[in-house]
């Protein structure tokens, strides 16, 4: 299975790149922690975001980075970066067994985003 094509406007995170690209080797889509399921857009959460306020906040995030492959993507090849997608949020009807996401893109987004539940799936769409 092929990972999404990922759209990411939460330029906020460490793992952000100009062109609203995310150079983070895996993203995690989850459910709200609370109500522990979704049945909207803003159940769901980028368990991935990593909030950029300086330097250590970025050498914090590089646990999850994927250089080599942003770097051959986007810089090399001029191609979309594609991070894995693991999806727990299983009302969606993109969710697939393995917890996988098979939708062909995903939009991250979360305006203003200070901390993981201020990002959002904006693909979900429940079943």
């Amino acid at each position: 299975m092929s990972n999404p094509t990922v759209k990411c406007t939460v330029d906020q995170c460490t793992h952000y790149m100009p062109g609203d690209q995310c150079m983070a080797a895996k993203i995690g889509v989850y459910n709200d922690e609370i109500a522990g399921e979704s049945t909207a857009r803003s159940d769901t959460q980028c368990k991935s975001f990593h909030l950029n306020s300086g330097i250590g906040d970025m050498v914090g995030g590089l646990h999850n980075a994927n250089i080599s492959g942003t770097l051959k993507a986007a810089f090399m090849d001029g191609k979309q970066i594609t991070p894995a997608v693991e999806c727990y949020v299983n009302y969606c009807k993109y969710w697939d067994q393995g917890n996988y996401c098979n939708a062909r893109e995903i939009h991250i987004a979360g305006p203003n985003a200070a901390k993981t539940p201020d990002t959002n799936c904006n693909t979900f769409e429940a079943e």
